[in-house]
């Protein structure tokens, strides 16, 4: 029995949730092949004269083997380089998280919709692809070749994503969205692959129990990691994509976002292969995993076509002519556990509508005055970094002892008052959306609204029998409210022009009529139809006030004679969306994105900007008189 080596056993972080209980079964499935003999697995713990010492059962000679706690054991050198991996990949990872809806929406030219199933089928893929990377580590490359194989998967396919954002001037939009979805496919296989294998890895870098208190310390720096990776993506490689690239005047910012991730990846992959000598491998098990799982699909089966089996006994114990006593009673355990976890599923639906968050933020001004620094929208993912790396430090010396005096003292205790603050938190948001958003134009029960656009830059009179109307300003707009005696009802109105009106003869007067509508809202626009002919023109047939359900704002543009179709007119704001008017001069209201505009006429950039905010609806009036050519509701 001397030709075996002592191990000591301990059950790590597992590369899936049906790993966690495989590394023990193993070892014990052999002693017990060899020997008949059932061993328990557990390690006893004497205290002599305040020294804490471990004794562990030898599975192979039955002895037991002494360590000191107090011995000073050294760090292996090869968890600083699994950190390392860690950290860029986590930085790769919240790239893809925090910059990939706004580069779908704003050089894809994907609708909001569109960009968040592509961004959660990604993210599904993702941690899909875990479970399989869990499989090929444990069961045949190991977890070092499957780190390093799907690093470079993870990098082949920044690599691709990096050149579709740069290939906006060389293909069209189709190849470049083809290209672009290519990329996130490779990622995510990459990405979703290595992460469940990264901390395992570093955890067979230890020998327990003599390393417990180094690997306790590998722990809190891999979380530190976790946490400085994500927020280093959300905050420096945003800054510079959006102020070191600006100085250049660049328009297309994202090469760098994708970039600089897929840099830092490659030289994670090159160094972990260089230290391969440093770094202590786990040959794989060839059967680990499907004996876990195969248990529970045998029971389950030998249960439903098995009549003879006592009603009192598991359902797992009716594997037992095929599967050990310890490998039943760890499934057992495994499902117990398992039941714990049945509700994440939900909060991880919750949680990971980042994109819908990024985009949520995109509607608020980030602008923090007292600090002179604006927070873009898909910075706002760093909170959540900022208070996991806060909250790392903080749990053990203040808020643990804090519920513990509470009451709160259990592990299901904690998870059960982190779900309701959970809970707390998406309310928010939902409380925020619809504080946004806010209320659609309610019109009073009976009413109906009136609005009249005057496109002239002179003041108009109404006059009005039963409208109660006076007086409507140069290039402006005025709404009224009236109960009609019916469904609708048609008013008359008179408007004269006031002598500035240089376009009208002397003491012209307009008598027309308008429709009011119980419940709905009708606007008119007073323009020239020609050179001599002045209308009041219906816009449509009722006006819509319900608001877009993402927040956007809503524009629609008003025009006359004086602004052929041959012009080249435009809104153009940073963020390359581009909205040309011939598409607009059916008068509807429109969706746009929320920033500052500039208004382009036949390449002329007016030296004017126009302010689009969420939730508003807006009409844009555009004459051609001398110098104005130009107002907005």
């Amino acid at each position: 029995m001397e030709m075996f080596e002592n191990r000591s056993y301990h059950i790590r972080g597992g590369c899936s949730c049906l790993i966690g209980f495989i590394c023990i079964r193993i070892q014990t499935r052999l002693f017990q092949s060899v020997t008949n003999i059932s061993v328990q697995n557990h390690i006893i713990v004497k205290c002599f004269k305040n020294k804490s010492i471990f004794f562990q059962v030898n599975y192979f000679t039955m002895g037991l083997m002494c360590y000191d706690q107090n011995k000073t054991l050294k760090t292996p050198k090869s968890v600083w380089i699994i950190l390392l991996v860690e950290l860029c990949e986590q930085f790769s990872y919240y790239v893809f998280r925090t910059v990939l809806v706004l580069y779908l929406t704003r050089v894809l030219y994907f609708n909001e919709d569109i960009s968040t199933i592509i961004h959660h089928s990604c993210v599904f893929l993702s941690y899909f692809m875990s479970f399989v990377g869990a499989i090929l580590a444990d069961t045949y490359w190991g977890k070092f070749k499957t780190i390093i194989r799907l690093s470079a998967v993870n990098v082949l396919g920044s690599m691709i994503l990096t050149s579709a954002s740069m290939s906006t001037n060389v293909f069209s939009l189709n190849i470049q969205k083809v290209i672009a979805l290519l990329g996130l496919l490779v990622i995510s296989v990459g990405a979703g692959g290595i992460k469940p294998c990264v901390f395992a890895f570093g955890s067979d870098q230890f020998q327990l129990p003599q390393h417990v208190k180094q690997f306790q310390r590998f722990i809190v720096k891999f979380m530190i990691a976790v946490s400085i990776g994500a927020l280093a993506t959300s905050f420096a490689t945003l800054e510079l994509r959006e102020s070191v690239l600006h100085r250049f005047r660049k328009n297309n910012i994202y090469p760098l976002a994708f970039g600089v991730p897929a840099a830092l990846m490659l030289i994670a992959t090159v160094v972990l292969a260089s230290g391969r000598n440093v770094c202590t491998k786990m040959k794989p098990d060839n059967h680990a995993v499907f004996r876990t799982i195969g248990c529970m699909f045998y029971g389950l089966r030998a249960k439903c076509i098995s009549s003879r089996s006592p009603r009192n006994n598991h359902w797992l114990d009716n594997a037992k002519d095929e599967y050990t006593e310890t490998e039943i009673s760890e499934m057992k355990t495994f499902l117990n556990v398992i039941t714990v976890f049945t509700a994440y599923p939900m909060y991880w639906a919750l949680y990971e509508q980042s994109s819908r968050w990024t985009l949520q933020a995109t509607l608020m001004d980030g602008r923090l005055e007292y600090l002179d620094w604006s927070i873009k929208a898909d910075q706002m993912q760093m909170i959540t970094s900022i208070f996991g790396l806060v909250f790392l430090f903080l749990f053990n010396y203040t808020l643990y002892p804090l519920l513990k005096k509470l009451g709160v003292r259990k592990p299901l205790q904690n998870i059960t008052l982190s779900s309701c603050l959970a809970v707390i938190g998406f309310i928010f948001a939902a409380l925020l959306q619809f504080e946004i958003n806010g209320d659609d134009p309610v019109i009073p029960p009976k009413e109906g609204r009136l609005n009249i656009y005057n496109g002239f830059d002179c003041n108009v009179i109404l006059h009005s029998p039963t409208l109660h109307v006076d007086k409507l300003g140069a290039l402006e707009m005025i709404n009224v409210n009236y109960m009609p005696i019916s469904q609708e009802e048609i008013v008359e109105i008179k408007l004269q022009f006031d002598a500035a009106c240089t376009f009208v003869p002397e003491n012209v007067t307009l008598n027309t009529t308008v429709t009011v509508a119980e419940g709905k809202e009708i606007s008119y626009y007073l323009t020239r139809s020609n050179l001599t002919t002045i209308e009041l023109t219906r816009i449509g047939i009722y006006d819509n006030l319900t608001k877009n359900k993402h927040g956007n704002p809503i524009l629609r543009v008003l025009m006359d004679y004086s602004l052929d179709f041959e012009d080249n007119i435009s809104l153009e704001n940073g963020d390359k969306n581009v909205h040309r008017f011939p598409s607009f001069r059916g008068m509807d209201f429109i969706p746009m994105k929320i920033g500052k505009y500039s208004l382009c006429w036949n390449g002329i950039v007016f030296p004017m900007y126009i302010e689009l905010f969420p939730a508003t609806f807006y009409t844009l009036i555009l004459q051609k008189n001398d110098q104005k050519i130009v107002n907005l509701y």
